[in-house]
């Protein structure tokens, strides 16, 4: 029996034991990730989660986690996350742990716990750490300064230690020379701008095979260097300016600007403004006192530099002295003129109505001397200048002009040098005064003085008293005198006495009893055609009256004794004296007689002239003063204008002109046609014709050119004139003559146009029944009286006619209309004036009446 109970307890235990067994492999705690022993980077954050894992998960109670001190890590609290905690998960009986930045103190054993029916379960994980390659020191942009030694700075940390080396742009970099490797950097020994490149340190831990590059770009930095430039500017005062100074340098300088004698910050000056970045000091209204030395100082990293700039300001000239001044004749004139500027002043003198500037030192001989000094001022120069003139006369006085200049500018101001004299008339002429019929005169006195005279008058040596018939106006420098002479006690020699504190003067005038003036002395034909006749007429002498101002001439048929029924004509003096209109073959009487201010003279003895025959018309003249032998030279090469004079018609009108031309040579000094075939001649059918274009010439060809005016007798001598075209093409610079007008061409094509219009509607109406034709047949039709009621008669109206022409003027008197003398045809009594052109010179008649105007007939 005791074996059985022995055997029963051994199969009991055994099931217990098998149990047991079953049950531990069934339900245990799992740690993921699933290594026991991990290694975790110092700051790295790690997570390990626990898990149950049970035939019924339910049993198991909710799994806690252990320090490495046996601890148990709690959970966070709410809205707060510590460095260690756990964050459970009991639907899937499971327990977070989580490590936010691990540490090497938090470097252990950790385990999860739980309990399975009261049946503890447990599992563990070993955290080991170490220190990753860590860059504490190696920033990646570094500057260094060219000549001086720089540590490219690369601290690395890790745990292990790790091993360092460098390499620049991919090339290895070895110790020696001027490269030295420290544990904390890379020493590179005088810096050079070649050492500008980006280095790369490389760390490496053998241990953990960890391996970190580290790029640093190495920038190496130059102090300023300044570039060459002038150092002298010039600047105008009152002008904005600027000045620059450049350096080179890396990175770009920065710029500040000072004035060495004052030591200022320009930058922070009113008037400058300083440009930090581009180096330009700019000046604001510039001032005499701104020249001087000026600082420019360039900085940056590597360093600093300097350079003195010398400003010189140019300040224009002012003259702010000249004054007027007063010397008597042939004494001493000075003139000073004094002006400030920068630089000094050059001061010269002109006077104002001469162009050229007197010289410094002597002039005219030495009578006029300038003499210049100059000296400072503050900031700025002073000059002096002082002319003097010598001997000084009348034509010394008058304004002088003093220049001032420099290189700033120019200034100018008059000052007025009066040189004083004793009084003159030499302006004053010598005319008698006349004077007739107890008419009144004036006789005036003005006396040149400075300063001005007074002024007394005589009269046969007497003292001039005022009297009713005597009247004296003013006492200098200006005077005259009214006289009525109504006897003959008042004519004689009057004397006006200028004085001043200089001396006097004295101006005798003649006051003369005036008379109409005496016969003509001769009176003679000179140049006569079938219808006209000119005459030389010499004058009376004129010491008895006022000067000849006009002929005038009566003339009549030699059979008519009755100089009363005379026609006349009258002429300015010095005109041509030519009458015209008479008959061929007729006899002729002309006397001729003096006109001045006093009225008409006696009348000459008869002149006789018989006219001759009708003829040919006179040769024409040229209108300038050609000589027919002469060579003209043309301004074109196609085309030359003749331009004449109308010739006498000796007793038949002109009706037309021919115009010819042709190509000649010289030969032997004499003019030649080279081709007869080649003249040619053309008609001007009018009688007033005095020019004409001849175009079609060839160029650098010389023509002789003929104009020949008709009549119903024939034809005149040729006006002859030689003319050479200029060089050029062959041809004409004109369109040719038009057959039509320009009106007619406008209204040729304006009905071609409507036509054209007329007929395109056509071709609507039968093709398409458009256009206006078809538009108009289709309206309804109205009646004629609503139609003309409302848009008035159709029919065109006739073109009004044309006004009539006025009638011809009839420049001239024919002999026929001068049958008597001369009279008033207006109740003003006006006389009527006729005008003819005779060998290009107006002539004005007039029947009986007053004097037109001197130096023109009348």
């Amino acid at each position: 029996m005791r074996s059985h109970r022995a055997r029963a307890i051994g199969v009991a235990a055994l099931a217990v034991l098998l149990a047991t067994i079953t049950g531990c492999s069934s339900q245990t705690l799992r740690i993921f990730p699933m290594p026991k022993q991990q290694t975790v980077a110092v700051g790295k954050s790690v997570v390990l989660t626990c898990q149950a894992e049970a035939p019924d998960t339910a049993l198991v109670s909710q799994p806690q986690w252990r320090d490495p001190k046996g601890l148990i890590i709690n959970e966070a609290a709410a809205g707060t996350r510590p460095e260690i905690y756990t964050e459970p998960m009991p639907a899937k009986q499971l327990q977070y742990l989580y490590i936010s930045s691990i540490t090497t103190a938090m470097a252990g054993n950790y385990t999860c716990e739980a309990t399975y029916t009261n049946m503890p379960l447990s599992a563990s994980v070993v955290l080991e750490t170490f220190v990753a390659i860590t860059w504490t020191n190696a920033n990646e942009n570094q500057y260094a300064t060219k000549g001086k030694n720089y540590k490219i700075m690369c601290e690395v940390k890790a745990e292990p230690a790790p091993s360092v080396d460098w390499f620049k742009e991919g090339t290895s970099i070895v110790s020696g020379g001027r490269y030295v490797i420290h544990a904390n950097g890379l020493l590179i020994i005088n810096v050079q701008e070649s050492d500008d490149a980006t280095y790369t340190c490389r760390a490496v831990v053998i241990q953990t095979g960890e391996l970190a590059e580290r790029n640093i770009k190495l920038e190496v930095y130059t102090a300023p260097e300044m570039e060459e430039r002038e150092t002298k500017v010039e600047i105008k005062e009152g002008e904005s300016a600027s000045i620059t100074c450049k350096a080179r340098g890396k990175p770009p300088p920065t710029y500040s600007w000072i004035k060495a004698s004052t030591r200022e910050n320009l930058g922070t000056t009113a008037r400058f403004g300083v440009d930090e970045i581009k180096g330009l000091l700019t000046f604001d209204r510039v001032e005499a006192g701104d020249y001087g030395k000026y600082i420019c100082s360039a900085v940056n990293q590597a360093g600093h530099n300097e350079t003195e700039i010398e400003v010189e300001v140019l300040v224009r000239p002012r003259i702010f002295e000249l004054f007027n001044t007063t010397a008597a004749e042939n004494t001493e004139g000075r003139l000073e003129c004094k002006a400030t500027g920068r630089p000094v002043p050059r001061i010269s003198f002109r006077k104002l109505s001469n162009a050229d500037r007197f010289l410094n030192g002597p002039n005219d001989d030495g009578r006029i001397n300038i003499e210049t000094t100059s000296r400072q001022t503050g900031d700025q120069m002073e000059s002096s200048a002082v002319i003097t003139v010598s001997r000084l006369n009348r034509t010394d006085d008058g304004l002088y002009e003093c220049v001032a200049e420099n290189e700033g500018g120019e200034a100018r101001k008059n000052g007025h040098l009066t040189v004083q004299f004793r009084p003159s008339f030499e302006h004053m002429n010598n005319v008698p005064v006349w004077s007739w019929n107890a008419q009144p005169v004036n006789i005036s006195c003005i006396a040149e003085s400075i300063p001005n005279a007074t002024i007394k008058w005589k009269f046969h040596d007497y003292d001039l008293v005022e009297t009713p018939h005597v009247r004296i106006y003013g006492s200098g420098p200006i005077s005259y005198v009214t006289i009525t002479p109504i006897d003959a006690s008042l004519y004689g020699t009057y004397k006006c006495i200028a004085t001043n504190a200089l001396g006097e003067a004295e101006h005798i005038i003649q006051m003369r009893q005036a008379f109409p003036p005496g016969a003509v002395v001769q009176a003679r034909q000179d140049t006569i055609t079938a219808t006209s006749v000119s005459f030389n007429i010499v004058g009376p002498p004129e010491d008895m009256g006022p000067p000849i101002e006009a002929y005038t001439v009566q003339f009549k048929e030699n059979g008519n004794f009755d100089w009363n029924l005379a026609m006349n004509r009258t002429w300015s003096a010095n005109s041509l004296y030519i009458v015209e209109n008479l008959r061929p073959m007729f006899t002729y009487d002309f006397r001729f007689a003096a006109i001045n201010r006093v009225g008409v003279g006696s009348w000459g003895a008869p002149v006789t002239v018989i006219m001759p025959r009708r003829s040919p018309p006179e040769q024409p003249k040229w209108r300038e003063s050609l000589s027919s032998e002469s060579l003209i030279h043309g301004k074109y090469a196609d085309r030359y204008e003749l331009q004449w004079k109308i010739p006498a018609d000796n007793g038949e009108p002109i009706d037309m002109y021919d115009v010819s031309y042709c190509p000649v040579l010289k030969v032997n000094g004499k003019w030649q046609v080279s081709a007869p075939s080649d003249c040619v001649t053309e008609e001007l059918k009018s009688f007033e014709a005095i020019s004409y274009e001849i175009r079609g010439l060839r160029p650098d060809t010389r023509y002789r050119m003929h104009v020949r005016a008709h009549n119903a007798l024939g034809f005149s001598q040729p006006a002859q004139l030689y003319v050479q075209t200029a060089l050029g093409v062959e041809r004409s610079g004109f369109a040719t003559p038009q057959l039509l007008s320009s009106g007619a061409i406008i209204g040729l094509a304006l009905a071609g146009v409507f036509i054209c219009l007329i007929i395109v509607d056509l071709l609507l109406l039968c093709f398409r029944r458009q256009g206006v034709i078809a538009t108009l047949c289709g309206r309804r039709v109205k009646k004629h009286s609503d139609d003309e009621a409302k848009l008035g008669s159709t029919k065109p109206r006739a073109p009004p006619s044309p006004a009539p022409l006025p009638p011809p003027v009839k420049l001239v008197s024919t002999p026929t209309d001068e049958k008597e003398p001369l009279k008033d045809t207006g109740d003003d009594g006006m006389k009527r004036n006729s005008s003819v052109e005779f060998d290009g010179r107006r002539v004005y008649a007039t029947s009986g009446g007053p004097i037109i105007g001197k130096n023109s007939a009348v």
